[in-house]
């Protein structure tokens, strides 16, 4: 494996490929570097410790992060706007990440969490995301989404800042998994459910705390699973 390679105010940029393709490699900090107009931003596979935090994700063909067969890292306060893909993918047994305090906008998809266990949800924003602004697979379980802001450009008295073409805006969709914490969150003017339940039913989720503003939502449907403190309201 290739150990500690750094990646520190770099500018990386109109790549046809992965703008950043880390293969096998541990101990990694990418801090503070322009990833603009790849087909993907970067991607992690095979690897451990990566941290993550502060760059500016823009404009990709593509996905923005991908991670695969990864464990004990973290994507921390990053910005990643207009992705033609997901923002975030997680796959191929992820364990032990760390997601938190990213702004995730524009979007054609927000957080995929598509083969993850044991993995943190956090103080995200997302904001007009085209489609699951986070979902949680099949084949991922043992999640915690806490603190994260789901919304479209809403911006006071009642009007919204995007034109009436550009307000698609999404949530939180569950397909099929279980043991799950949803707790603190806030879901506003999202489509077509702040929580969505597709596919296989999902079981032993925690849904609480939760706020639910001009949406409606799927929670009723989770089966073995606990509900309480949702307050919901029409604006």
């Amino acid at each position: 494996m290739l150990r500690r390679p750094p990646c520190d105010s770099c500018l990386i940029t109109y790549n046809k490929a992965t703008g950043l393709n880390l293969i096998g490699c541990h101990d990694i900090v990418v801090a503070s570097s322009q990833f603009e107009e790849n087909m993907d931003a970067l991607h992690c596979f095979d690897g451990f410790n990566l941290c993550m935090t502060g760059n500016c994700v823009d404009d990709h063909l593509g996905h923005g992060v991908v991670i695969e067969n990864t464990y004990g890292s973290v994507v921390s306060g990053n910005m990643i706007e207009e992705c033609n893909g997901t923002a975030i993918i997680l796959d191929r047994d992820c364990y032990g990440i760390t997601l938190s305090a990213n702004i995730i906008a524009h979007d054609g998809g927000g957080i995929d969490l598509r083969d993850a266990h044991g993995c943190a949800v956090s103080a995200n924003t997302f904001t007009i995301i085209a489609a699951d602004a986070l979902r949680i697979g099949p084949s991922s379980g043992r999640i915690t989404v806490t603190g994260n802001n789901f919304s479209n450009s809403y911006i006071g008295e009642g009007k919204v800042r995007r034109s009436t073409n550009d307000m698609k805006a999404s949530g939180l969709t569950l397909v099929g998994t279980s043991n799950v914490a949803v707790s603190g969150n806030l879901f506003a003017d999202v489509e077509p459910k702040a929580l969505a339940v597709d596919g296989k039913a999902s079981r032993k989720v925690l849904f609480a705390n939760n706020v639910l503003v001009g949406v409606k939502s799927d929670h009723e449907k989770l089966e073995d699973s606990k509900i309480e403190n949702v307050l919901e309201s029409d604006d």
